[in-house]
C-alpha cells in the first residue's frame, strides 16, 4: 500500500513509513469483514466494516533458517485500516489505527517486550462523499492530514461489498457467513449479479476464533485500554476474507556506505498463517 502526502494542488510527495528505515522487514497482510451497530445522527444502524490488517516485523539481522538462531529484538507495527459502509453501499467513514510494540527473544521464541510501552496512533479519513469517491473511483484512501494511500487488493473487497450492499438485501458480511449457499446463489442469479463480483465462494467464510477476536479488537481501537464488548460482539462476524495470509519480505542493501531504499525480496507468497493467533501467542493484549 503506497503512501504520499498532498498539499493543495501540488503533486503528492512520497512520505516514508517508520518501518521503511529498517534493513529487514517481514510484512504480513490479511483482510476481514464484520457487521456492527453504530449510532449515526442519533439512531443505530447496522453497517459493514472491512479491515486491512498489516503486521510489519522489523529487524537488523538476516534470519537464515537452519544456520543460527536470531536473538535481535523485533520492532513491530500493526496497522489496521478500516472502511465503514452503509447498506446502500456508500462509504461513510474510514480510519487507520497504528499500534507499535516490540518483541524480544526468549528461549528460542519471541514474546512481547513488556518494558516497551505499547504506542497507538489514529488517522481519520476525509468525510463521506469525498471519501467514497476517492476510494471507489480513484482507488485511494485520503486522510485529513493530507496523506494518500493507494489501494490494491483491498480495493477489490471494498468494491464487492459496495455491490452486495447496494443490490441485495444481504449485507456483505452476512453473505460470507450464511449457511444456505444454494439459496443465496439463486438470489444473486435473479438479481443478475455474478457470484465472483461479490466474492461469492462455495462454503462459508471461516469465522475468527473467540480467543483471537480480542487481538483484532485491540488493532481497531486507538485507546490503550479498549472497550472489548464494542468490538467482539458485532451483529455478525468478524470473518476472514482470505483463507490465507499474504507475506512479503523486504531488505535494504548497503553499497559501500550508500543505503538503498527497501526492496521486495522474492515473490509475495500466501500461507495458512493466522496473524491474530500469532499476536496472541506472543502475548499482545491490554487488560
Amino acid at each position: 500500500m503506497g503512501i504520499s502526502i498532498s498539499l493543495g494542488d501540488y503533486e503528492p510527495e512520497k512520505v516514508p513509513e517508520p518501518w521503511e528505515e529498517y534493513q529487514y522487514r517481514d510484512l504480513y497482510r490479511a483482510y476481514y469483514t464484520q457487521s456492527i451497530s453504530i449510532k449515526i445522527n442519533g439512531l443505530f444502524h447496522c453497517i459493514t466494516v472491512l479491515t486491512s490488517l498489516e503486521l510489519n516485523k522489523c529487524y537488523t539481522d538476516p534470519v537464515e533458517k537452519g544456520e543460527y538462531l536470531s536473538t535481535t529484538a523485533r520492532n513491530c507495527y500493526l496497522s489496521a485500516l478500516s472502511i465503514y459502509m452503509d447498506n446502500k453501499g456508500r462509504i461513510i467513514k474510514g480510519e487507520k489505527v497504528l499500534t507499535q510494540f516490540k518483541l524480544k527473544s526468549n528461549n528460542g521464541e519471541y514474546i512481547l517486550d513488556s518494558s516497551f510501552k505499547v504506542r497507538k496512533q489514529m488517522e481519520l479519513c476525509v468525510d463521506k462523499k469525498e471519501l467514497h469517491n476517492h476510494v471507489i473511483k480513484n482507488k485511494q484512501i485520503t486522510f485529513r492530514n493530507g496523506r494518500i494511500y493507494s489501494l490494491k487488493k483491498f480495493h477489490e473487497y471494498i468494491i464487492q461489498a459496495s455491490i452486495c450492499n447496494r443490490r441485495t438485501d444481504v449485507n456483505y458480511t452476512n453473505l460470507k457467513v450464511t449457511g444456505n449457499r444454494d439459496e443465496l446463489n439463486k438470489k444473486l442469479n435473479l438479481l443478475g449479479i455474478a457470484a465472483s463480483s461479490v466474492g461469492f465462494l462455495p462454503g462459508k467464510a471461516p469465522i475468527i476464533a473467540d480467543t483471537t477476536i480480542k487481538i483484532l479488537a485491540l488493532a481497531l481501537s486507538a485507546e490503550p485500554k479498549f472497550n472489548l464488548a464494542e468490538y467482539t460482539f458485532p451483529i455478525n462476524g468478524p470473518v476472514y476474507l482470505d483463507n490465507k495470509t499474504v507475506i512479503q519480505n523486504y531488505k535494504r542493501e548497503n553499497y559501500n556506505g550508500h543505503i538503498s531504499s527497501q526492496q521486495l525480496q522474492g515473490r509475495p507468497r500466501e500461507e495458512n498463517r493466522d496473524i491474530l493467533e500469532e499476536l496472541e501467542e506472543v502475548g499482545l493484549n491490554i487488560k
